[in-house]
C-alpha cells in the first residue's frame, strides 16, 4: 500500500507579482457596472463567478472611520455586486457570487479566472491607495478585479 500526500503550499509560496498594481478609476458605483460588466464579458463567455471580501473591521482602515462608515461600504457593494450580477444575467451571462468576510476596510471583487485568487485579494488588499468613495479598476495577469472604498 501506498500512501501519498498532498503536497502543502505555503503563502509563502504562492507566486508574487512583481510588477506595481495600476488602477483605472471608473467613478462612483453606479456608474461603474457598465465598464466592469463589458470587461467581464470580454474575459469570459457563458458562465462567471465573482469572488468578493466584504468587510467586517479594520483598525487601521483608512476609508472607513467607525461602524456606520463600513455599513454604508458594505451596502454600496452588496447593491454594486446585485446590480452587476443583473447585468451580466440579462446580457446572457450565467453569472453567480460568492462573499467572503475579510478583516480588510476594502470590498474588492474578483471575476472568475484568476489562477490564484488569494494572492491576487492580498494584492489588492496591500496595495496604497490614494482614492475614497469611488471604484478602482485593477487588471492581476488577465483577472480583472474591483476594488470599492
Amino acid at each position: 500500500m501506498l500512501v501519498a500526500s498532498r503536497p502543502t503550499v505555503s503563502p509563502l509560496d504562492r507566486p508574487v507579482i512583481d510588477q506595481p498594481v495600476t488602477f483605472v478609476e471608473l467613478g462612483p458605483p453606479n456608474a461603474a457596472v457598465e465598464p466592469f460588466k463589458q470587461l467581464v464579458m470580454r474575459s469570459q463567455t457563458s458562465d462567471m463567478r465573482l469572488y468578493c471580501t466584504v468587510p467586517t473591521w479594520s483598525p487601521s482602515s483608512d476609508n472607513c472611520l467607525d461602524l456606520h462608515d463600513l455599513h454604508q461600504l458594505r451596502t454600496k457593494f452588496l447593491v454594486f455586486i446585485h446590480d452587476l450580477v443583473q447585468a451580466l444575467r440579462s446580457s446572457g451571462v450565467a453569472a453567480s457570487y460568492v462573499l467572503v468576510p475579510s478583516s480588510s476596510s476594502r470590498c474588492i471583487m474578483c471575476a472568475g479566472g484568476c489562477n490564484d485568487l488569494a494572492s491576487a485579494v492580498d494584492i489588492l488588499q496591500k496595495a496604497p491607495l490614494d482614492h475614497r468613495q469611488t471604484v478602482l479598476l485593477a487588471d492581476l495577469s488577465g483577472c480583472p478585479c474591483l476594488i470599492m472604498t
